[in-house]
């Protein structure tokens, strides 16, 4: 092949697909103010998550009709990404775990009473600036990383993706897709996260 021969190629993947979205910080200084003023007051969500985490409270009604215009769109994009056009999505349930030290969520899954399908999501409003010290392998963060496990372990897949989400990074999923969060350490510092559910329902029914 000569050289300065350009080719052209095209990935394609097979299996479940994660779209990570950037919001703004003005949308996220505005969520965790809400929470701030109003927490005490929320409803807690303990008894109908999977999280080890003291602090998982439902904030519908800190979602105005602006808030809920960015979800609604990012899961709308989440269809059009991943050419799902015969779905249309209804946001369901929101709520807020507020992670501390020696916290986590175990591996899970979502699931609702209205649709069989769905997408699941995690934004990340607040964590601390240092997840402490790891057990072992330094060069292999785990702690307060976020996990998504797949099923096909096959030598030439990618059956988990562990990421280290930043403020204002909004992961959407599946509600099939196995998550969790790792515990983590050393700090005072909490580690933050809005869930929002979205119930898919087929066009025409």
């Amino acid at each position: 092949m000569k050289e300065g021969t350009q080719i052209r190629y095209e990935n394609s993947y097979l299996g479940t697909s994660i779209v990570k979205f950037n919001l703004p910080m003005e949308l996220i200084d505005t969520i965790n103010k809400a929470y701030d003023e109003n927490s005490k007051n929320l409803k807690s969500w303990n008894d109908n998550l999977a999280g080890k985490i003291a602090e998982e409270k439902v904030v519908d009604e800190l979602m105005t009709n602006e808030i809920r215009g960015v979800f609604q769109w990012c899961f709308q994009q989440y269809l059009i990404i991943n050419e799902l056009e015969g779905l249309y999505p209804v946001l369901a349930k929101a709520w807020i775990n507020e992670m501390k030290s020696g916290e986590y969520n175990p591996i899970h899954h979502h699931m609702s009473a209205d649709s069989d399908i769905g997408l699941s999501s995690a934004l990340m409003l607040k964590r601390p600036d240092w997840y402490g010290v790891e057990a072992s392998r330094e060069h292999k963060p785990a702690n307060g990383w976020l996990e998504f496990t797949g099923g096909d372990q096959s030598p030439l897949s990618m059956s988990q993706k562990r990421v280290d989400a930043q403020v204002g990074e909004f992961y959407v999923f599946p509600y099939t897709l196995l998550h969790g969060v790792y515990p983590f350490n050393s700090t005072d510092e909490v580690r933050r996260t809005l869930s929002y559910n979205c119930n898919l329902f087929r066009k025409g029914r």
